[in-house]
């Protein structure tokens, strides 16, 4: 009865602190709900969000017409070694012109069972990589999403000695851009746009940090219409999506 109780407790703190979209409650979301909740009230002085998009394919170009349209800055999680010419050299050419890149991995493998010292080998080599491929490492966000969602002690400690910081798994708003680990909130076909709108009024009231997430390398995961029309309620909202400002 005790352990229901604070399963309970749990889930209802995370729920007012770090709202989730949906009924994704994942292990990564308490846990990473629970650091958000020790870490207590914003400390930025607005709201902010960004936007994320996985893996690096063709995809990312329907990406970028979303974020003209919008008039948002893009970020891109690449996969350093994957990438067809033609989109690592519109990716690299972006950067120059304000696009976000944060690292997903060099080949895109399950980090889960490796050791410190080679997922320290894929970031190097990721950066290596990058910069053959006309990247500017040196503006790369100090943001690193592990591949497949792995998280444990391991990445945590490796990302954190990289200086950077983690987007994990789970599925909540992040207090403020402050935080080690980030969670995200997905954006799809299913998306109901009235239920994002109550949920990011009320992230903006709190001056919270957003961070949407879409996959346009998986087609029928991805919406062009749902994910111009969130990021556009965001902007109708408040939200301010230069995260250095």
């Amino acid at each position: 009865m005790i352990i229901i109780s604070l399963i309970l407790l749990v889930t209802i703190i995370i729920w007012w602190r770090a709202p989730i979209l949906g009924n994704e409650l994942t292990k990564q979301t308490i846990y990473v709900g629970l650091l958000d909740v020790w870490h207590g009230s914003s400390t930025d002085d607005k709201a902010y969000a960004m936007w994320i998009d996985d893996d690096s394919t063709i995809g990312v170009f329907q990406v970028k017409k979303i974020a003209d349209a919008v008039g948002i800055p893009p970020y891109f999680a690449v996969i350093a070694d994957k990438m067809e010419p033609e989109v690592a050299d519109s990716l690299a050419s972006w950067q120059h012109q304000g696009a976000g890149i944060v690292l997903h991995g060099l080949h895109h493998e399950r980090w889960w069972d490796w050791n410190a010292s080679q997922i320290e080998a894929d970031i190097r080599q990721s950066y290596q990589r990058l910069h053959e491929q006309g990247f500017d490492t040196a503006k790369i966000m100090k943001l690193v999403i592990p591949p497949h969602g792995c998280n444990n002690r391991t990445i945590r400690k490796v990302i954190a000695q990289q200086g950077c910081k983690m987007i994990s798994g789970a599925s909540l708003i992040n207090p403020d851009r402050h935080v080690f680990q980030f969670g995200r909130i997905g954006i799809g076909p299913d998306t109901d746009l009235d239920k994002m709108r109550e949920m990011l009024q009320k992230a903006y009231e709190r001056k919270a940090f957003v961070i949407f997430g879409t996959h346009s390398s998986i087609p029928e995961i991805f919406s062009i219409e749902k994910t111009q029309e969130v990021l556009q309620i965001a902007k109708e909202i408040g939200f301010c999506f230069d995260i250095n400002d």
